[in-house]
């Protein structure tokens, strides 16, 4: 009996390992990711020698220029915000954007608070419009931290979010193994954020993860854009689902 169980107990440790590793190396980033290219060339290092190609407009005719190609390109990925073709539901939230806010405030951010976010994001990051990386942010912070905190609870009592701070600068990255297409699809558009917008946006991402996960307001099955899960964890749960049930003699 004592021989059965240190089996089982072992066998159940390797496949926890096993299973681990697998997690591990499906999670692992290398050099034959394509993100690893997107990054390096926003951030500044690595050159590229792409340069703008001739695009296929809708009405089947071909750009002729820098300046038709890049408004081509501006168009598809920043299509204009009309309201000529909302919905039902988009007419609501358009609706209730501008409506006054009659919801209890929130407690205000700290200066703790400010300055856990700063310290979390990366310096070497790529820059944004105004030319600042959260080390520059995080020292002027420390320089004038009642300010900095006025600031965000003034955006934070009106739900307010700064013009400024929503403009970005886009690159175009050209898909792998579209360089000769002549669609505009061939490119993924990144953009890169001003510094004191991303401090914003993370206060009020971390308040409404504390609200929904204090309250239990998310499906425990939910994988995507959740921190500490990927698909990988999706994948492993099906995994789990499917052996247990056929053990069962169970159809899956």
């Amino acid at each position: 009996m004592q021989y059965q169980e240190g089996k089982r107990h072992y066998q159940a440790k390797l496949q926890e390992e096993k299973l681990k590793s697998w997690k591990e190396f499906c999670s692992h980033t290398t050099d034959s990711n394509p993100w690893n290219a997107v990054y390096k060339l926003a951030s500044g290092k690595m050159q590229s020698k792409t340069t703008l190609s001739t695009l296929k407009t809708k009405n089947g005719a071909y750009t002729t220029d820098i300046v038709s190609t890049m408004k081509h390109m501006m168009e598809y990925f920043i299509p204009e915000d009309s309201n000529s073709c909302d919905s039902v539901h988009h007419k609501t939230i358009r609706q209730l954007a501008v409506e006054p806010l009659d919801t209890p405030d929130d407690m205000e951010f700290t200066k703790e608070e400010i300055q856990a976010v700063l310290e979390k994001f990366h310096p070497s990051k790529a820059l944004g419009e105004d030319g600042l990386n959260s080390e520059i942010l995080l020292r002027i912070f420390k320089l004038f931290p009642t300010f900095f905190t006025k600031t965000y609870n003034e955006c934070l009592r009106k739900g307010y979010f700064p013009k400024q701070w929503k403009r970005s600068i886009i690159i175009p990255i050209v898909k792998p193994d579209k360089e000769g297409s002549t669609e505009v699809t061939k490119y993924r558009p990144i953009s890169l954020l001003n510094v004191g917008g991303k401090v914003l946006e993370k206060l009020l991402i971390d308040r409404i993860n504390h609200h929904a996960f204090s309250n239990s307001l998310l499906n425990e099955n939910q994988y995507g854009f959740f921190l500490q899960k990927s698909t990988v964890d999706a994948a492993l749960a099906a995994k789990g689902f499917i052996l247990e049930n056929l053990q069962k003699k169970k159809c899956v």
